[in-house]
């Protein structure tokens, strides 16, 4: 009992309390959702039976979980008209290893990503510790796109990633760092940005040119293998980014013209239902990041690496003329959290209540099979 009392109170079974609470948490309120709104999604055939029947276990793999148990299952094709090829291969690889054990990939996949978001709380912790911030693992499971981090979705291990790469940069573990980042270029596009964070912190750190361009070949190494296999199965190596198109995301589009489009469908184009609900949702976090990296930038928070970060994440969105899944994408930004707590009390207390508000409304979405992102 002295021993499993001690690691409870250790950062990573503080982590693993709250992971429980969270999966509980969200899979009461879907199970409140669950009559409220009709179906709108169907079970994978390829999960095993006792899954399709139990609402609580297949909803999560609705969506882009589709294609990364696909994926897992059967390797990269063009499904149901879009091409698999945009999304990055880790997730899939590491779903595909763990079936071998448990014998099912919807399983396999929901262990990957509670794995993955134990290992990102555990870190986030140690990491706002080094930097002297308030970072209490809440801070992300409020988030407004909660849901994926629950999901057959790569959020988790992206974030997992990401939270061990700015924990090894700031101990000065560059080769470490660089793993890190080259596994997360080959989870979200979004990799290419630590690779830049990385880059800034060598420069900051005054590493020597030969170092640091061994430490970014390996940094680099991850997205390098993905287009060297992309090249040899499609003849393109940058099928990845071509098959954005397919999903609605543009390329090289304005933000003014994005910023017009919403505005547009949230005033003179505005409906009274769940798609439009959704749009308000993905202004709404568009907005409060804008607001919190301003705030950021202004009072110095963090460091030019970090800032670069962010406001990568922020622009990647904007600039593809769709806020779609900006709940999911906001989840990116999440050194943001940690500037929250020095917010004024009453827009910090309104942050919390809707950040809480969207998620829960998100949960009942996402499980019902109805888009939030």
């Amino acid at each position: 009992m002295g021993t499993l009392a001690r690691f409870f109170r250790s950062s990573w079974g503080v982590s693993l309390l709250y992971l429980i609470a969270f999966n509980i948490l969200i899979r009461l309120v879907a199970t409140i959702g669950y009559p409220l709104l009709p179906e709108h999604y169907a079970p994978l055939s390829f999960i095993a039976p006792l899954l399709r029947s139990k609402f609580i276990f297949w909803s999560f793999a609705n969506f882009d979980g589709e294609h990364y148990l696909s994926i897992a299952a059967y390797g990269y094709h063009v499904r149901n008209g879009f091409p698999q090829y945009a999304f990055f291969p880790l997730y899939p690889l590491l779903i595909k290893a763990v079936s071998l054990v448990v014998r099912d990939y919807l399983v396999a996949a929901l262990i990957v990503s509670q794995g993955s978001l134990w290992v990102a709380l555990t870190m986030l912790g140690k990491w706002s510790k080094i930097i002297k911030r308030t970072y209490a693992p809440w801070f992300l499971l409020i988030a407004p796109g909660a849901i994926f981090l629950a999901s057959a979705y790569t959020e988790s291990v992206f974030l997992a990633l990401a939270a061990l790469t700015f924990y090894f940069a700031e101990r000065g573990w560059w080769g470490r760092a660089a793993l890190a980042v080259a596994l997360a270029t080959t989870t979200r596009v979004n990799g290419l940005l630590l690779v830049i964070f990385l880059a800034i912190k060598f420069w900051q750190h005054r590493v020597s040119l030969l170092r640091l361009a061994g430490r970014l070949l390996i940094a680099t190494s991850g997205i390098l293998a993905y287009m060297g296999y992309l090249w040899s199965k499609t003849g393109d190596p940058l099928a990845w980014y071509h098959a954005q198109a397919a999903w609605g995301k543009e390329t090289a589009t304005s933000p003014v013209t994005t910023a017009l489009s919403y505005f547009r469908a949230i005033s003179v184009d505005f409906h009274p239902d769940l798609t439009h609900l959704v749009v308000i949702f993905e202004v709404v976090v568009t907005l409060t990041a804008l607001a919190l990296f301003l705030y950021t930038a202004k009072k110095k928070l963090f460091d030019l690496s970090y800032l670069v970060y962010l406001a990568g994440n922020l622009a990647l969105p904007l600039a593809t003329g769709s806020l779609g899944s900006m709940p999911r994408f906001y989840l990116t930004l999440f050194p943001l959290y940690a500037v929250v707590p020095l917010l004024p009390k009453t827009p910090r207390t309104m942050y919390y209540g809707v950040s809480i508000g969207i998620a829960a409304i998100g949960i009942i979405l996402f499980t019902r099979g109805w888009w939030f992102g």
